[in-house]
């Protein structure tokens, strides 16, 4: 039955939080919050929480084999 490699998982996320936490908000996304009218702590929860589904979704995606054991090893999609 696989399970999860929850030492892995725990440490990889605590490094990107750290890098989430340590990157500033984008010009872009202050713009947003005045024509949407956010306030600045609207703002930097907003950065956080795309922040953290971003890095933690995409090395999820791109390698779920890192946090998960055993992972099954299938066969190409398309057969060549």
């Amino acid at each position: 039955m696989p399970t999860i490699k929850r030492d892995a998982l725990h440490a990889f996320i605590e490094r990107q939080l750290v890098t989430v936490e340590s990157t500033p908000v984008p010009p872009e996304l202050q713009d947003i919050s005045v024509q949407e009218q956010l306030t600045s702590d609207e703002v930097h929860a907003l950065w956080f929480g795309a922040g953290i589904a971003s890095q933690i979704g995409m090395a999820l995606a791109l390698d779920p084999s890192q946090f998960v054991e055993p992972w099954p090893v299938s066969a190409p999609l398309h057969a060549a």
